[in-house]
């Protein structure tokens, strides 16, 4: 299972990502389609994509307007597992 990875950076921006194999920090870990996770302010990662899965839900996430990337990310989440969080939301 891969985990799904969203931060939120200073300036308020949400990014997802989908990390296959997730060090303790996140920062820095390479997603499935090879973008870094940058630093974050907030963050919060999901347990359960299923491997199968993990490429189109990155990529089809990395497509998503910012304006609706929160809600597309939160949708996302849906049915699985908060393995993750930290920092304070902006």
């Amino acid at each position: 299972m891969a985990h799904l990875v969203a931060i939120q950076t200073s300036t308020g921006e949400w990014q997802a990502f989908v990390v296959a194999h997730p060090s303790n920090r996140f920062v820095g870990d390479i997603d499935v389609i090879g973008r870094e996770v940058p630093s974050f302010c907030h963050m919060r990662a999901w347990d359960g994509v299923p491997k199968a899965e993990a490429e189109r839900l990155a990529r089809s996430l990395k497509g998503v307007p910012k304006a609706a990337r929160h809600a597309a990310i939160l949708k996302a989440s849906e049915g699985l597992r908060l393995s993750a969080s930290a920092g304070t939301p902006v």
